[in-house]
């Protein structure tokens, strides 16, 4: 803990003692468009997207739920076996 605390001060001691000048940034103002709601055909097909997707990811859950399930059991029942 001492050796961190001496290495700490040694680095605080050769720092500069000016803080470094900032370097001037360019900002572009640019206009942006004001938001405007979606069409009601942008929302249909975004709820068919999300649930499409819901859907497949759902599935692939199960698939593996479910081969998770199976090794499991044939292991529980090998060792019932022997």
């Amino acid at each position: 803990m001492a050796l961190a605390l001496l290495a700490l001060w040694i680095t605080d001691r050769m720092k500069p003692a000016t803080p470094r000048r900032p370097i001037p940034v360019r900002v572009d103002n640019k206009l942006t468009p004001l938001y405007r709601e979606p069409d009601q055909q942008q929302r249909r097909k975004a709820i068919f997207n999300l649930s499409a997707g819901a859907l497949v990811l759902g599935a692939l859950i199960a698939c593996i739920v479910g081969f998770m399930l199976t090794i499991a059991l044939e292991l529980v029942g090998g060792l019932l076996q022997a």
